[in-house]
């Protein structure tokens, strides 16, 4: 479990190397990946981030990277996968040549608003983001009628041997909409495959919307945004009533927030549970003083 003293979050193994560490931090330290991702410098100080320049780079040297800068379709992805690829670091990929052990796994929504390797900067180091996704962040997938651990984030967390699990949800979330329309009585025209997804989330939202957590007397954005929470709380809380998931296993809940709902920072990950907990004052406890802004809730 996390300690208030430590002086800084960490979800890694503890038995990790000096060496992996030293790789770590010089990739944190030349913030080729991030700032390339970001669009925060142009392309000539990430290839000067390097200790050696690719040619290709050539014409685009004196253009800012962001989303202007790309064309759509498939020209678009291959100028994306250009800029990634001169913006990685020598041994980026020394340590998984071969197998993978990744600290996290994390499920998150699909949504294409929120950056799942972003929001925890996994694309600092390779192999360290096991991260599976669905529509409404779903851990539980139903099989044969019976609801089971999805199969991809239990791949995961048990055969890829992760120490932590995370499930993320995020404000604004078209699937838990979804669910909270069917829940309230509308009738929507959706595929099969759609239906199937939505399933879990229309019972877990309309328990939600029952429960004394959500306020339904409120704007509907509101009450989707409570439900979002609500959510993430019920997909930990069937992971640890599970046999599959190892109770050595750290689950955490968060909410990733776009729009100021949890009125602080916009891309912020809000701590929201901790191997079930949910009281505020017992998960501030859990991490170090600076991090303590994170750890809020909008449910009641």
């Amino acid at each position: 479990m996390p300690d208030s003293s430590e002086t800084d979050v960490d979800l890694r193994h503890t038995g990790e190397t000096d060496e992996r560490e030293t790789t770590r931090r010089r990739f944190v330290q030349s913030g080729a990946i991030g700032l390339a991702m970001l669009g925060v410098w142009d392309v000539s100080g990430v290839a000067d981030a390097k200790t050696t320049q690719r040619a290709s780079m050539n014409t685009a040297l004196h253009r800012p990277v962001n989303k202007h800068s790309f064309s759509n379709g498939l020209t678009g992805l291959l100028q994306r996968n250009q800029v990634w690829t001169n913006a990685l670091p020598d041994g980026y990929f020394s340590d998984v040549q071969n197998s993978q052990a990744p600290s996290v796994t994390t499920v998150c929504c699909s949504d294409s608003r929120v950056s799942q390797e972003g929001m925890f900067l996994g694309a600092l180091e390779a192999g360290f983001l096991f991260k599976p996704s669905n529509i409404g962040n779903k851990a539980i997938s139903i099989v044969e009628g019976e609801r089971v651990v999805d199969g991809d984030f239990l791949y995961g967390l048990e055969k890829a041997d992760s120490e932590n699990g995370v499930v993320v949800g995020h404000t604004d979330c078209g699937a838990i909409t979804a669910a909270y329309e069917i829940a309230t009585g509308k009738q929507l025209n959706e595929s099969p495959g759609i239906r199937q997804e939505l399933e879990v989330l229309v019972d877990i939202v309309d328990e939600g919307l029952k429960s004394d957590r959500v306020d339904t007397e409120t704007k509907d954005l509101k009450v989707i945004n409570q439900l979002v929470e609500y959510n993430v709380h019920r997909q930990i809380r069937f992971l640890l009533d599970s046999d599959a998931v190892s109770e050595e296993r750290n689950l955490y809940g968060f909410v990733y927030d776009f729009q100021g709902a949890y009125e602080g920072m916009r891309g912020r990950t809000y701590l929201v549970n901790i191997d079930g907990e949910t009281d505020q004052c017992q998960l501030k406890q859990q991490v170090p003083n600076r991090y303590k802004e994170f750890v809020q809730s909008i449910l009641h």
